[in-house]
């Protein structure tokens, strides 16, 4: 009976699998990204990202001091907060922050997701621009925790944006019909210096909130509840005997997964004698799931840049693909305190940025993710 039981729950997972891989292949081109939560160490965790897109997405760097008052983008009814905590975070077409870590070690990351679903907005909901939702959260929380019990509450609704909305608006150009009505529809990932995660989604207009510490791994597609069942499945295979190696989301997923716990089971008491040890091989993780410069298909995208942030030493690491260095900025050499100025370190793909470049940036006017004037019309 035993062994008959293993038998169905086996197939019934081989099932949820099958399932998974055969919607990704009828879901419309997406851009590929990853994120990965290295947390083995007794030096603190480590957060890893990759950017895939078609392009370079007019990718800066930027530093935010505390202090600052914003709001959600979205005319009258936009959501209002002062920033508590100061920043350093990558922008996208000079419209919002996708990536970044606050003076606390928490870090964003936000990732395309095919399947969101924003919701209804009812009248007197507050709103908040989908360029502003990882600033929101590195200006107000230190902690995933603090975070996850006040974004439970839903203080605001998220209102997207298309292709066309920010490209139009902020760069002139001029976008294909079949291109200009494709929204940016992102999930949202958190971890802060315990190790602890979080991944917030809108699936069928509802938020949805998958918190735990071991949630470590999270692709773009699919959904975060069917990532979990493909982690069920290749758990009981065994990466060390057969890995899957093609460049979709699911696929990334598991090789991710698979050598994150690999690295900590194993290599833990060699990584831990160095932190440069650990950063590397955080690294060396992302680029297993990157994809090379050139390449495309249906829903394949090069990989633009990556990014490590240690959350103990506060220091944010970037790489551009196409440049053969890596950079990263100390936190500690930046003025974050109330009243400084915003910062901006354009040309990041130049190969001259090299080793530590918090002298780089320069003084500038922030980006803004206003929609107002795209409702109003």
């Amino acid at each position: 009976m035993k062994k008959h039981n293993l038998i169905i729950k086996k197939l019934a997972t081989i099932f949820v699998v099958l399932i998974t891989i055969l919607s990704m292949a009828v879901v419309p081109p997406a851009q590929a990204c990853s994120r990965l939560v290295y947390q083995g160490s007794s030096n603190g965790p480590i957060t890893a990202r990759s950017m895939d897109w078609l392009n370079d997405p007019g990718t800066d760097l930027w530093v935010f001091p505390k202090g600052m008052k914003r709001d959600g983008g979205t005319g009258c009814n936009s959501i209002t907060w002062t920033s508590k905590y100061g920043s350093i975070i990558t922008s996208s077409y000079d419209m919002g922050t996708v990536d970044g870590m606050n003076d606390q070690g928490l870090v964003a990351n936000l990732l395309f997701l095919t399947a969101t679903d924003y919701g209804k907005i009812e009248p007197g909901d507050k709103t908040l621009s989908i360029g502003g939702w990882g600033q929101y959260v590195l200006d107000n929380y230190a902690t995933v925790n603090e975070a996850v019990t006040e974004l439970q509450q839903e203080p605001f609704r998220i209102i997207p944006a298309t292709v066309k909305d920010i490209l139009s608006q902020n760069l002139g150009l001029d976008i294909p019909e079949d291109q200009s009505q494709l929204e940016f529809t992102l999930h949202l990932s958190l971890s802060d210096p315990s190790g602890d995660s979080a991944i917030f989604e809108y699936i069928d207009g509802k938020l949805q909130i998958h918190h735990a510490k071991e949630y470590q791994v999270l692709t773009n597609d699919p959904i975060f509840d069917q990532q979990l069942g493909l982690n069920t499945y290749w758990n009981q295979v065994g990466g060390g005997s057969f890995l899957p190696g093609t460049n979709n989301p699911s696929d990334r997923f598991v090789r991710a997964s698979y050598y994150l716990a690999e690295m900590n089971n194993n290599w833990i008491s060699e990584l831990q004698k160095n932190r440069r040890n650990e950063i590397a091989a955080a690294l060396g993780i992302i680029r297993n799931v990157s994809d090379p410069l050139g390449l495309s298909g249906f829903g394949v995208s090069t990989t633009v840049w990556r990014t490590v942030s240690d959350q103990t030493n506060l220091t944010y690491f970037f790489e551009f693909t196409k440049s053969p260095n890596v950079f990263w900025v100390e936190m500690s050499k930046l003025n974050l305190e109330e009243g400084a100025p915003v910062m901006k370190l354009e040309n990041v793909d130049s190969l001259s940025l090299v080793g530590e470049v918090s002298g780089e940036f320069q003084e500038a006017e922030p980006f803004s993710w206003d929609l107002s004037s795209v409702l109003d019309d």
